[in-house]
């Protein structure tokens, strides 16, 4: 079914004009108009679809409302089984309804024509405007007919509706603002809890495009030194695109935002952007991820159709959105930093105590890179493996308690010696304990010299009961001492040691731990030399 480019227009809206029009409110037909008892948009259109049964077939009726930053009509809600797409309509279109939005009076037209069996079927839209205050719309109703529907009765039959119809478009636009709202709402609670900056991105973008119904997306970070913006996230962009895009103040609409702290929504971008091009987006919102100190970026959300469904709602909406998202992400940066200074001044703390044994030197950063490598194996979270990390750091603090007598000495160690050194995971846990910031340290500290069997210490846990951090640290950590110089033994080489942990999963090492560090050697054994220099 087609549009026919030669339907007449030339008699449109003789029912604003003409007397004989009015005639109309004093037939029968006039007066069982029923006005809606609520002012949902389905039952307010069915109201409106059983008035109009008089014209002929109604096909459809719906309700469009005015977006003026997009110069679009959008289609809110339609009844009846021959509803309309939804495509929004540019106020300047031929369609009666951009026509009686524009002229503020009853438009009508042929919008398609069906030849069927040798007769033609014509659908007629008649459309009226509807005003709500600020907001502008217009209702309309199709109607299939072999001729003209004597439009004379479309004043009677919608004027007890009118008032329904406007209600019912105030309260759509107070509905979606609500809506808004507390999508905005949520939004802000969600970012304010996110304490990783790249987590804080991501989740901007997925909540934009969720608001929008875009496409694609990006969030565009400034780089500081060179004064430039680079996609740091992106959805539905091509590979290329999200590497190359690099722009400056005033270069593309990002640029243009960046530049100008304002928020942009632009159509038609095939006809204005050569970028557009190489990844299909036709409109787009982008704006400024911004706060009173500055702007640290732009957040874009695409659409791959023309015109797009995005209005100034959806522009204000995540106008706001990037307002939170630089709030969020500022204190997430902060909170990364001090984590950072945090984490660095306990690795001072435990390379000075490695000062103490010579043959120690070193290895404490070895034990936290191999830690931190199967915590991230075994998709630990952020707070385990940073529990897990600062664990590799102070798992040895408490040998300062046992004596440097035992840690360095090169003869067996006596009955009383080996009693203190098993002690050392204790008091290092005591240590940690004072701490209420290291509390998710302690456990992994206090049970990483458990064995898988249940014959370790300090508590005789076994199997899955001792935590993963502690059984992690185990690994790594008799990984490190047996690939590094002692008093009584020269270093093993990697495959050495690797062979003895086989040799012992299952009794003293959980046995999926030392497979995965055997994964993690074999992917990066040139990265892995041992203290002798030989790779496993």
């Amino acid at each position: 079914m087609g549009v026919d480019a030669n339907r007449d227009h030339s008699a449109v809206d003789q029912t604003a004009t003409d007397p004989r029009a009015h005639e109309t409110s004093r037939r029968p037909a006039a007066v069982g108009v029923r006005v809606p008892p609520a002012l949902e948009t389905q039952v307010v259109l069915q109201y409106l679809r059983d008035a109009a049964a008089d014209l002929g077939s109604v096909a459809a009726t719906h309700l469009w409302l005015a977006d003026g930053r997009s110069s679009t009509m959008r289609m809110l809600d339609a009844v009846g089984p021959f509803a309309p797409h939804g495509q929004p309509v540019r106020f300047e279109d031929d369609d009666p309804v951009a026509r009686a939005y524009r002229e503020r009076r009853v438009a009508r037209g042929a919008i398609s024509r069906l030849r069927v069996g040798g007769q033609t079927t014509t659908t007629w839209r008649f459309a009226l405007p509807v005003e709500a205050g600020a907001h502008r719309g217009v209702a309309a109703i199709d109607i299939h007919a072999t001729d003209e529907p004597d439009a004379r009765m479309l004043p009677a039959i919608t004027a007890p509706l009118l008032g329904s119809l406007a209600g019912t478009l105030a309260l759509y636009v107070a509905d979606m603002e609500l809506m808004t709202a507390r999508r905005l709402v949520d939004a802000a609670r969600e970012l304010s809890r996110i304490l990783d900056p790249h987590e804080v991105v991501e989740t901007a973008l997925a909540r934009a495009m969720e608001m929008t119904g875009a496409q694609t997306g990006s969030v565009m970070l400034l780089d500081p030194r060179s004064g430039r913006l680079r996609i740091e996230h992106s959805r539905g962009l091509p590979e290329e695109v999200v590497r190359d895009t690099e722009l400056g103040e005033g270069e593309g609409i990002a640029g243009w935002v960046l530049a100008s702290g304002q928020p942009l929504l632009v159509e038609d971008l095939l006809a204005k952007s050569p970028a557009a091009r190489r990844h299909g987006v036709r409109s787009a919102v982008s704006v400024p991820i911004a706060d009173d100190d500055g702007t640290l970026g732009v957040l874009n959300v695409g659409s791959r159709s023309y015109p797009a469904r995005f209005t100034d709602t959806h522009l204000d909406t995540v106008a706001l959105l990037g307002k939170q998202t630089a709030t969020a992400l500022r204190n997430a940066r902060a909170v990364e930093e001090s984590r950072a200074i945090y984490f660095d001044t306990l690795k001072a703390l435990a390379i000075a105590l490695e000062t103490k044994d010579p043959y120690s030197r070193g290895g404490t950063e070895r034990v936290l890179e191999y830690a931190d490598a199967l915590g991230a194996v075994f998709d630990l979270d952020e707070d385990d493996r940073n529990a897990l990390r600062i664990a590799a750091l102070l798992h040895d603090i408490g040998m300062a308690s046992v004596g440097d007598g035992i840690t360095h000495c090169d003869r067996p160690l006596t009955t009383i010696e080996r009693a203190l050194l098993k002690l050392h995971p204790q008091i290092a846990a005591d240590i940690l304990a004072e701490a209420p910031a290291l509390r998710n340290v302690v456990p992994i500290v206090y049970h990483h010299h458990e064995w898988f069997d249940g014959h370790g210490y300090s508590h005789g846990m076994s199997g899955d009961g001792i935590p993963i951090g502690a059984r992690i640290l185990a690994v790594a950590d008799a990984f490190v001492a047996m690939t590094s110089d002692r008093p009584y033994r020269s270093a093993c080489t990697i495959a050495a040691a690797m062979e003895e942990l086989h040799d012992k999963a299952g009794t003293q090492f959980d046995p999926s731990v030392v497979a995965a560090l055997g994964d993690i050697l074999r992917g990066g054994a040139d990265r892995a030399p041992d203290q002798s220099g030989r790779t496993f």
